[in-house]
């Protein structure tokens, strides 16, 4: 297990904008303190440094775990994850206009990320639903 110092996890938080950086969910909205995620996991010999961290929420943090890399669906090909320190969100996703709950994948690296991390399950989409009615949905980018 590696230890997150309190100064870097702080740096994390405010780079992400409290926000989860897979699903955008914002920490301020839930009970639960989310993990910092090793993007290479240190399983992978990934380091823990800035560059290698992102906020997560429990969820996508799970689903996460060591994954690198998914199955695209529409090609069966195998592609990296969306990886928050290369890749803008708004160049990979987006919020479904006829339903905001939603998230749109615009590319394989979308899709793999979206299907790995079950960026619109459900019990997802309910809680946007629930963070629109009270103006906290979809989140200022």
């Amino acid at each position: 297990m590696t230890l997150i110092s309190n100064s870097i996890r702080q740096a994390v938080v405010e780079r992400a904008m409290n926000r989860c950086e897979y699903c955008r969910l914002s920490q301020e909205s839930q009970v639960a303190t989310f993990p910092v995620d090793h993007i290479i996991p240190v399983s992978l010999r990934g380091l823990t440094e800035l560059e290698n961290l992102a906020l997560t929420c429990p969820r996508c943090n799970a689903l996460k775990w060591i994954h690198i890399e998914a199955e695209e669906a529409e090609t069966g090909e195998i592609v990296r994850l969306f990886n928050p320190r290369i890749d803008l969100w708004s160049d990979h996703f987006r919020w479904n206009e006829a339903e905001p709950a939603r998230i749109d994948a615009l590319t394989a690296i979308a899709r793999a990320t979206a299907v790995l991390l079950q960026l619109n399950a459900d019990y997802r989409i309910t809680i946007r639903r629930w963070l629109a009615e009270v103006g906290k949905h979809p989140p200022a980018e």
